[in-house]
C-alpha cells in the first residue's frame, strides 16, 4: 500500500510540475522535415552567431531535463537582450513523417535577466510579442530563405 501511495505521489508531482513546455506561436513550413533539417543546419552554418557559447552551455539543460526526446534547436542571440530560444517540432511521430508540411515552435526562453528557462505562459503580452518579432527576423526569415517557402504563423 505504501508503495501504490507513493508511486501516485511521486506521478501527481511530476505532471504538476511543469510536466509539459507549452509552446509560443506555430510556424508551418510547407516542406518536409527533412527539408527544414537542411535549412537549420544551412543557419548555423552561415551563421554560428546562433550556436550556444561556452559561457552559456550550463544553462542548456535540456538533455538534462529529458527534454532531448524533442527533436529541437537551441538558439543563442547576443544582441540584446542576450537569450536562447529552445525551438522544437510539433506534433507525434506520425505528423512528423508527412511530407506536406512540418511546424515548428519555441517551446521556452532562457533569458539573462530571469537566469531561467521561461515558458509561454511565464510572459507578459509585450514580451511575447518582442520574442515572436525576434524569432521572425532573426531565424524564420533566414529558414525562409533556406527553403524558398514562406511560414505560415498559427495561433
Amino acid at each position: 500500500m505504501k508503495i501504490r501511495t507513493f508511486a501516485f505521489l511521486l506521478l501527481f508531482l511530476i505532471i504538476s510540475c511543469d510536466g509539459t513546455l507549452g509552446g509560443f506561436e506555430t510556424r508551418r513550413f510547407p516542406i518536409s522535415k527533412q527539408k527544414l533539417n537542411s535549412a537549420f543546419d544551412t543557419l548555423f552554418s552561415e551563421h554560428p552567431e546562433y550556436i550556444i557559447p561556452d559561457k552559456w552551455k550550463s544553462y542548456n539543460v535540456w538533455g538534462y531535463w529529458g527534454k532531448n526526446s524533442l527533436e529541437a534547436r537551441t538558439f543563442y542571440l547576443k544582441s540584446n537582450p542576450e537569450e536562447m530560444y529552445y525551438v522544437s517540432f510539433i506534433g507525434d511521430e506520425e505528423m512528423l513523417k508527412d511530407t506536406s508540411h512540418i511546424d515548428i515552435a519555441i517551446r521556452s526562453v532562457f533569458t539573462r535577466r530571469h537566469l531561467k528557462w521561461l515558458k509561454e505562459e511565464d510572459c507578459d503580452d509585450k514580451e511575447k510579442k518582442r520574442i515572436e518579432k525576434r524569432f521572425d527576423r532573426e531565424i524564420i526569415s533566414k529558414l525562409e530563405e533556406y527553403t524558398n517557402v514562406k511560414a505560415i504563423r498559427q495561433n
